[in-house]
This record gives structure tokens, C-alpha cells and sequence, in this order.
């Protein structure tokens, strides 16, 4: 395998694994610990290292080496609010676009996110919540499969991999950060966020043409989230601020 095949494959490796959570926000990316996990010696780990750095999925230092990007609730907000002007844009683009093969795509996307378990409850765990993350962004790629802008399309996939990240993080890991005195409270949300009813009702505006509806479908889509952050995170890392002394 050559040089670039190695690069390759630490890059597709440490990029699974940083923006599913198994590497946390701030873990240091040591060299030598990482050569042993992935079996890839130290040179393509390092330009590996450096394009994520490109990325802002790693952060580096002269001193300190590698460590996976933070993150924080205040960025969360800032890009849920870039996901939702660019997916607006393409969504408006794609209805009047879309054609039936679109259309075709965007039910067949819904049937496999309706045939996968959501990562909740006793069902979070890691194989769990990576196979429907893939039917989740599955479907709402197929929603926006018809608009024409390409560069709308690389940014939105730039701002999707940071929120997932940060979903993996903050709350798919919500048993850190909540606590467990809430869980209960916080899975209830979730399931409601996640569920299929939901994503139905987005997916027949789209399909009813009605650009109005599709556009307030996903914006309470998007702002569901955002509001279950607010409410546990939020006021847990307030509380944490509180105890410390410092000001958010």
C-alpha cells in the first residue's frame, strides 16, 4: 500500500471516529497510540492529523500535539442556525426542481429511516446510533437531492459533520451531561424529536410542493433540537458555570 493509500485510510478512520464521538471534543490524538489502534505507522497518521486540522475537526499546537476540536452549546446554536438558512435555500430550490425520481428517492430514504431503531434510551449504543445517523442524513439528502447549487451542497455537508459531531458529544451522551436524574425527561424528548411521525410530516409537504409548509416543517424540524439542548445542556452548563464561579 503506498503513501497516499495510507494517508487515505488513517484519514477515513480518524474521521469516523472523531465525528461519531468515540474520540471526545478534546482527547488528545497521541502518535504513538494511535498507530497501535488503526495499524498505521507514523507519517500518513500525521498528514492525516493535518488535513482534519484543515477540517477544524483537530486542533494542533507545538507543545501540546494533536487534540480533537472542542465543543461547545454556544457553536451548536451558531450552526443550527447556518443548517437551517442553507437547507432552507436548497430545500425551496429542490421542490421546484424535483422531479419524480427525486420524489421516488426521497420515499425510499423515509421507508429505510422508518425501518431503523433511534438511538435512545436502552437503544444508544455506538452500532445503533451510527446506522441511523446514516438513514437520518440519508433522507434528508434525498430532500434536497434536487437543487442545483453546488456550492450551497459543500456547505451544507461542512456545517452537517460539525453538527453531528457536536450531537455525538452533547446529546447522544446526555447521561454525562444532564444527568442521570433527567434522563428519563431527556430520552422522551429525544424519541419525540427522532420519531417517524415527524420526518412523514416533513417529507409530505415536500412532496405536496407546498414551498410555505416545507419551509416552517423544517424549521420546527431544527428548532426541536435546539430546544432540547436549551432546556437540559443549556441549563446544566449554566449550573456548572455557577458552581465554578465563572460567567457563561
Amino acid at each position: 500500500m503506498g503513501f497516499m493509500a495510507k494517508t487515505d485510510l488513517a484519514f477515513d478512520m480518524l474521521y469516523r471516529d472523531i465525528v461519531s464521538g468515540t474520540h471526545r471534543p478534546g482527547q488528545p490524538l497521541r502518535i504513538s497510540s494511535l498507530s497501535a489502534l488503526y495499524g498505521v505507522s507514523a507519517t500518513p497518521l500525521r498528514e492525516a492529523l493535518s488535513r482534519l486540522e484543515a477540517k477544524q475537526l483537530v486542533v494542533g499546537s507545538a507543545n501540546r500535539g494533536w487534540r480533537v476540536a472542542p465543543v461547545s452549546l454556544a457553536e451548536f446554536e451558531d450552526l443550527q442556525i447556518a443548517r437551517l438558512e442553507i437547507e432552507r435555500s436548497l430545500l425551496r430550490d429542490a421542490m421546484r426542481h424535483g422531479d419524480v425520481e427525486w420524489e421516488s428517492g426521497i420515499v425510499g430514504a423515509h421507508h429505510r429511516l422508518a425501518q431503523t431503531t433511534p438511538p435512545v434510551g436502552e437503544d444508544d449504543r455506538v452500532e445503533v446510533r451510527q446506522v441511523w445517523i446514516e438513514a437520518h442524513d440519508a433522507f434528508h439528502l434525498a430532500i434536497l437531492s434536487a437543487a442545483r447549487s453546488g456550492w450551497l451542497k459543500t456547505f451544507y455537508a461542512q456545517v452537517a459533520e460539525q453538527l453531528q459531531r457536536h450531537h455525538q458529544a452533547l446529546l447522544f451522551h446526555t447521561g454525562v451531561a444532564v444527568g442521570p436524574d433527567r434522563r428519563a425527561e431527556t430520552d422522551e424528548m429525544l424519541r419525540t424529536a427522532l420519531s417517524i411521525p415527524r420526518h412523514t410530516e416533513l417529507m409530505e409537504v415536500v412532496l405536496s410542493r407546498d414551498v410555505p409548509a416545507a419551509i416552517r416543517a423544517l424549521t420546527a424540524h431544527v428548532g426541536l433540537t435546539r430546544a432540547i439542548y436549551r432546556s437540559f445542556i443549556g441549563a446544566h452548563l449554566e449550573n456548572q458555570d455557577q458552581a465554578t464561579g465563572e460567567r457563561p
